[in-house]
């Protein structure tokens, strides 16, 4: 199944991602905000509304309406041309003239006929939402959104559907390679079929846990993209989210004639002496203290403490921030139940009710939070989706000063009302202002590196090849600690070995200070000039030692294949300490 979502893909995403600098420009007016406007009287267009007819707040204070546009949204009659590149593409979706969309496809949590029933609504939509200036690309849980090709040509993208329409993976006995090592780590016991109930369990948070983080993937990557909004058409059964439950880490009695249990998670595999005197971990592939067993005891744990339904919120908040509309379609139509007949024992009838009442509730919260539409419970998908075409064929694009000019980095919430009664509006809930490193670092995008950064430039890069000729990097005194996480890690943060990162991954980096220290910092490319790229900037205090610990993440998902340099300044008074960390991020 997985096979067949990486043709559709390879399909519609064939063309390569250049590095982010080159694709989107940083507005130069900080203090100008857009905003897309969806008004409605009930469920249909209003088409003759003027700039007169609205009033816009920002943070409970009037603004005035500089700009105002009606845009219409009429299918193309020709066949439309895509953008010659990938760097043309995202540039075209940079623009808030164009509309972009991105068809996301939960394989994880959609079934094989869910995939098969929707294949023909989801071409119907494409064919009637899409105008010719218009952007759709494709992405599924296990690509990254760098990987999304945007383009005006739907034929590839339906063709693609017809024939790979047996994406859904939910309730088949097909396993990744991880699950996989669930599998084979907690066997079944006494009558339980396999995977066991320990492992299903696991396999179930994890997929959940993959197709979150991609959607915190995809919002983030979209606000690095483009101001304007970002329809995100989801088709999903949607998610429980999970909440921490330490049953899971509780020993299993694997004997009960004996009373023997499992042995206790979490203990790293003896050490062993290997050829040559080298110190391994011993253990064969049957023994449980063997790596594959200490690794999945690492994701038990983990996955047993995860709270999705607070990473939940975050990402939907994060949504309203980066204009991110998620239009959320469940392709069983009116389903009755939410788990099948086998071949697991059936939940009784209150539990699987309850598992479909949060499914959809998800569904639901997610539209309602970021102002799209949840398509559930109808049988006829093609009406169903013919609302998403209708509601985004006319929209208001309105564009404000803001009269509040500083640079503090700040959430600001924007409400727009409408003058006529029975006008239902629809608009972006608000945006953080730019901070005064970020606007210096798109000044200074086009600047040339005086010399002494040259030289830190120079050294950067050079540590950063004999870290991927060498397989491991060293650090200084005083220089950041370099941690990453994703697939390769089980999603825990762990110490990075080396400076060369797959997209999929996402870094932090830490460093000790003191209670009157803090740090900014920047991307840049091989030539120092800024990107825009955000590192998000926090502390956090070591639980051992009480010591204060500054942190910077960076997601690198938005990052074409190339090779980056992170700026970290580290601040105290008048004070400034600037180290730079070279990095190399693959295909």
């Amino acid at each position: 199944m997985a096979l067949r979502v990486s043709v559709l893909i390879a399909l519609v995403c064939g063309l390569s991602a250049v590095p982010l600098a080159q694709q989107v420009p940083f507005k130069s007016q900080v203090n100008l905000v857009r905003v897309d406007v969806y008004a409605t009287a009930n469920g249909t267009p209003v088409q003759d509304l003027t700039a007169a007819d609205f009033e816009l707040f920002e943070d409970g204070a009037p603004q005035k309406i500089d700009s105002f546009e009606h845009i219409v949204v009429r299918p193309a009659t020709t066949e439309p041309v895509d953008p010659g590149s990938t760097r043309a593409a995202l540039q075209a979706a940079a623009d808030p003239h164009r509309r972009v969309f991105v068809v996301y496809l939960d394989i994880e949590h959609v079934d094989v006929a869910g995939s098969h029933k929707i294949q023909g609504p989801l071409i119907d939509l494409l064919t009637r939402v899409l105008g010719p200036d218009d952007l759709v690309g494709v992405m599924t849980p296990d690509m990254s959104p760098s990987a999304i090709t945007f383009g005006r040509k739907t034929q590839v993208i339906e063709d693609g559907l017809r024939r790979n329409w047996a994406w859904g993976r939910r309730d088949t006995i097909l396993l990744d390679e991880q699950e996989k090592k669930y599998d084979y780590c907690f066997p079944p016991i006494a009558a339980e079929q396999s995977p066991s109930a320990l492992a299903a369990a696991l396999i179930k948070r994890r997929r959940e846990k993959m197709v979150l983080d991609s959607l915190q993937d995809l919002v983030r990557y979209m606000a690095a993209v483009r101001e304007g909004r970002t329809s995100v058409i989801t088709v999903s059964d949607g998610w429980v989210l999970y909440r921490p439950d330490q049953s899971l880490t509780e020993l299993r009695v694997t004997n009960a004639r004996k009373g023997t249990t499992e042995e206790i998670p979490g203990m790293p595999p003896p050490v062993g002496v290997g050829p040559g005197g080298t110190l391994t971990a011993r253990g064969t592939a049957n023994d449980p203290y063997s790596a594959i067993q200490y690794e999945c005891n690492k994701d038990r744990m983990a996955l047993a403490a995860i709270d999705d339904e607070r990473y939940f919120r975050d990402i939907f908040g994060e949504a309203n921030r980066a204009n991110v509309s998620f239009y959320t379609i469940d392709p069983r139509g009116l389903a009755v139940f939410d788990t099948p007949m086998g071949p697991e024992p059936p939940l009784s009838l209150r539990d699987d009710r309850n598992a479909l009442t949060m499914r959809q509730d998800s569904l639901r919260t997610l539209a309602a939070n970021t102002d799209g539409i949840a398509l559930l419970n109808n049988n006829d998908l093609t009406s169903q989706v013919r609302r998403v075409a209708d509601d985004l064929t006319s929209y208001y694009l309105i564009g404000y000063y803001s009269t509040n000019t500083k640079l503090d980095g700040k959430f600001r919430t924007i409400k727009v009302r409408a003058k006529r009664p029975g006008i239902e509006i629809r608009a972006r809930r608000g945006y953080r202002a730019a901070t005064p490193a970020e606007v210096a670092g798109a000044r200074a995008a086009t600047e040339v590196p005086v010399a002494d950064t040259k030289a830190a430039l120079t050294g950067a890069l050079g540590a950063l090849e004999l870290s991927a000729r060498g397989g491991r990097a060293t650090n200084a005194a005083g220089d950041p600690r370099v941690l990453h996480r994703g697939p390769s890690t089980g999603n825990q943060i762990q110490p990075a070995a080396a400076r060369v990162f797959p997209r999929t991954e996402r870094l932090r980096f830490e460093l000790d200070a003191a209670v009157d220290e803090s740090w900014t910092a920047a991307l840049l490319d091989r030539a120092g000039t800024t990107l825009r790229v955000p590192l998000a900037i926090g502390e956090r205090t070591d639980a051992a030692s009480g010591q204060r610990v500054l942190t910077a993440d960076l997601t690198l998902a938005p990052l074409g294949a190339g090779d980056y340099v992170v700026q970290l300044t580290k601040t105290r008074g008048t004070d400034h300490q600037t180290v730079l960390v070279a990095i190399r991020v693959t295909q």
